[in-house]
């Protein structure tokens, strides 16, 4: 009984014999001078161990009145133990819990070693939390109750703090700005937030229970993943970017941060929080269509090259199964397509502002972005504000936006739909008009582009190449028939009395005379041939792998051209031409001056020939 560490625990053990050797001497048949002797010891043990225990321990009559009490129970209510000596129960509770108290207590009311709440009073009046615990017993022929009493503020207050902790968690995790999901240590889904709801469609109802990895929310080809980041999830934070699916089966793009819970030391599952990263992964593409398209603008592919371009990077952000675009020259009003993909029609003419009122004139005029489903259109049609070109569907949805440079609209981008009238949405408005700058601006950069090289390159009223680039292009011709051992017959044209053309007529006319004998020779000669303007009416013809046996069949082309050219005109004049040959061979190689030289002499021996003939 010297041991000042005994548990509670053992104390109730040590009581409980003590009692129970109690009984039995009193049952004996010893001497009562013995029985006594073993009560008194007996006793005093009682006594010892009641003072050793943590928990007040009350000696009551079963009308509640305190007949002992040890330290630790004084000490609990306030008072002193002599003071506690002749209270009743009803002194150590509140006012409104005396009326709930028994009379007198049975064993019925007591707990047997149970230990239940009650609200108890100190001395000063203070109300705190208690657990009682209570046994009748039998004390020298009359019956006692033996009462335990625990002060439990402390722990109350520890109760409070953990509840108000897990509220605060339970706050935190509901008003999360991300989806978040709590799992066990098992991948056991235990709780979700109305955010996760709100992103992934699924209720708690729904998934509570249910394993985070058996694909609930994971593409097949992520399944792998998503088992390999709960267990890393387990052992300390981790956080990537991937695909996760909603409960429709369309695909998100996320950022998962997933973090382990850790209880008293232990892992007791893991909180994920998934961001939705749609916009950013939609900016991202945004900008890399801008991006490319700006380098391709900048780049030395044509105007033709371009547009198929503009068509693929934008499908990368919207549906462009059925994409045209439009561009308007209003000097000449004209609506005209130089670039069209369509799954129904094929023939997209050159329009006239005057003469329709397609969708796409429409827009033009207007100047604003044009969403209509098939019932608007019918609308606008019966309104008598438009004449729609072109198959119409009742499932067709049109989405046109102008291209503009600054306040100037140039044309307009397309794209329709003819099974599906939700296909687009204002989203797509606002998509396909970011991108329409950028767009009309690559356009019109390589249209200058062109321009400028019309000008580098090309005689700018005829469209044949200019002398400077055309006598470059028989440079390269020359040396590449040197390497090759081919030849190259060379023709050089002037126009029979264009000066007198251009003095009776004047030199607009003039103009115009030049003007059809490109046009002629365009579309007489093969497709490799060069047709360079020399200067006024002189021009110089490049047959690439030709020689003198060819000449006949040239010559023969072009004079048939020219007499039904002459058939059709309602001039008061003939077009004739004079023409001189040279011929490059590379077993006997000249020199670029020479050739031209040649096929120059011969053509004006020609032009004499026909003057002395007149």
């Amino acid at each position: 009984m010297k041991d000042k560490n005994i548990t509670n625990g053992q104390l109730l053990i040590e009581l409980a014999e003590i009692h129970r050797q109690i009984v039995e001497l009193e049952k004996s048949e010893i001497k009562h001078q013995q029985i006594e002797e073993a009560l008194r010891e007996s006793e005093e043990k009682f006594q010892v161990l009641v003072e050793l225990a943590k928990d007040g321990i009350l000696l009551e009559t079963v009308e509640g009145c305190i007949l002992e009490c040890n330290t630790a129970g004084a000490k609990i209510y306030g008072y002193t133990r002599e003071e506690m000596n002749g209270l009743t129960i009803a002194h150590l509770v509140p006012e409104d819990f005396k009326k709930k108290l028994p009379k007198v207590i049975t064993d019925k009311e007591t707990t047997h070693g149970i230990f239940l709440p009650r609200i108890s009073k100190k001395k000063d009046g203070t109300i705190f939390p208690t657990e009682i615990a209570t046994k009748l017993i039998n004390l020298r022929g009359k019956s006692r109750l033996v009462v335990y009493v625990r002060d439990i503020t402390e722990r109350k207050k520890e109760e409070k703090k953990l509840k108000e902790t897990r509220k605060m968690f339970a706050s935190l995790f509901e008003n999360s700005p991300e989806a978040a999901l709590y799992h066990d240590e098992n991948g056991r889904i235990i709780n979700i937030n109305s955010r996760f709801t709100k992103l992934f469609g699924y209720t708690l109802e729904e998934i509570k229970d249910r394993n985070i990895d058996e694909g609930m929310i994971h593409p097949k080809d992520k399944i792998e993943e998503g088992k390999r980041l709960t267990k890393k999830a387990l052992k300390g934070f981790a956080e990537y970017e991937t695909i996760r699916k909603k409960k429709d089966d369309t695909l998100v793009p996320v950022i998962i941060s997933a973090s382990p819970v850790i209880i008293d030391g232990k892992y007791q599952g893991a909180i994920c929080s998934y961001k939705d990263i749609t916009k950013r992964k939609q900016n991202e593409k945004l900008n890399s269509v801008l991006y490319n398209i700006s380098k391709a603008a900048n780049s030395r592919i044509s105007l033709d090259q371009l547009y198929p371009l503009i068509h693929k990077e934008l499908g990368t952000i919207i549906d462009t199964s059925n994409f045209y675009i439009a561009l308007a020259d209003e000097k000449e009003d004209k609506v005209y397509f130089p670039y069209h993909v369509d799954e129904k029609d094929d023939n997209f003419p050159i329009l006239h502002f005057k003469d329709t009122n397609s969708l796409t004139t429409y827009l033009v005029k207007i100047g604003q972005p044009l969403l209509v489903s098939y019932k608007q259109i019918k609308q606008m049609i019966d309104k008598g504000e438009l004449n729609p070109l072109g198959t119409l569907t009742n499932k067709s949805v049109w989405l046109g936006v102008p291209l503009k440079i600054e306040d100037r609209i140039v044309g307009a981008m397309v794209v329709q739909s003819y099974i599906n009238p939700h296909l687009y949405t204002e989203k797509d408005i606002k998509l396909m008009e970011f991108v329409s700058e950028q767009i009309a601006t690559a356009i019109q950069r390589k249209q200058l582009e062109e321009e400028m090289e019309k000008l580098a390159y090309f005689d700018t009223l005829t469209g044949a190449y200019n002398r400077g680039y055309g006598l470059a292009i028989l440079d390269r011709q020359l040396k590449l028939a040197r390497r090759k051992k081919y030849k190259i017959l060379l023709a050089y044209i002037d126009i029979d009395d264009f000066k007198k053309i251009n003095d009776t007529f004047g030199h607009e006319e003039g103009d115009q005379v030049l003007t059809e004998v490109v046009k002629l020779l365009k579309s007489t000669l093969r497709e490799i041939d060069i047709i360079c303007r020399m200067g006024g009416d002189e021009f110089l013809l490049i047959f690439p792998d030709s020689s003198l046996k060819d000449l006949s069949i040239i010559r023969e082309r072009i004079s048939k051209s020219l007499a039904e050219l002459n058939r059709t005109s309602e001039k008061s004049y003939t077009i004739n031409l004079s023409l001189g040959v040279s011929e490059y061979n590379p077993d006997n190689p000249q020199s670029m001056d020479e050739l031209i030289k040649i096929a120059d002499n011969r053509m004006y021996e020609e032009k004499k020939s026909k003057l002395k003939r007149k």
